[in-house]
């Protein structure tokens, strides 16, 4: 995502770290975002995706454009819950969002429908807080043996910071 370059690069060096093989898909402009969820990111399929970025009011935002970039199908604008309704193709992944707001329950819900295990705040943590939730929620997936859920509940019981993201696994209802 946009503005959030080194989040987005010292979580690839982390995952990496813990034995994880990471593509990078930098965001210019929103179609690339919705590309990604649809899972036509162009890179072998992921058993998780991360959305580093940020949110506002339960919307991912995306970087401006000059008018005349815009295709003319191409959304303007954060993407919120009616930009997003019916373009998650994600299901059985699990996708977590470091973005502001971006666990919210419209937003969630969205994920959730779509058969993936989500991962958001829901509210704004603390800069840092979002960055290290995530390091550890997959440090407990990937070298911890836990769950999703299990990994989410051991990163979000940190602090109130970090417990300000809320985790749904919508993997089960779409088997």
């Amino acid at each position: 995502m946009t503005g959030v370059d080194f989040e987005a690069f010292g979580l690839r060096t982390s995952l990496e770290l813990f034995g994880a093989r990471v593509f990078l898909l930098p965001v210019g402009r929103p179609m690339h975002f919705l590309d990604a969820l649809a899972g036509r990111s162009g890179f072998p399929e992921p058993d998780a995706v991360i959305l580093s970025g940020h949110g506002d009011g339960g919307a991912f935002l995306m970087p401006a454009l000059a008018d005349f970039l815009y295709e003319p199908d191409e959304p303007r604008g954060p993407l919120g819950p009616e930009e997003l309704a019916g373009k998650i193709a994600l299901a059985g992944k699990i996708v977590v969002s470091t973005g502001c707001d971006t666990g919210r329950e419209e937003t969630a819900a969205l994920f959730e429908d779509a058969g993936c295990f989500y991962a958001a705040p829901a509210d704004s943590p603390e800069g840092s807080a979002a960055y290290f939730w995530t390091v550890r929620f997959f440090y407990g997936l990937l070298c911890g043996g836990m769950s999703p859920s299990e990994a989410a509940e051991a990163a979000s019981s940190t602090d109130g910071e970090c417990g300000l993201f809320v985790f749904r696994d919508g993997r089960a209802a779409k088997k």
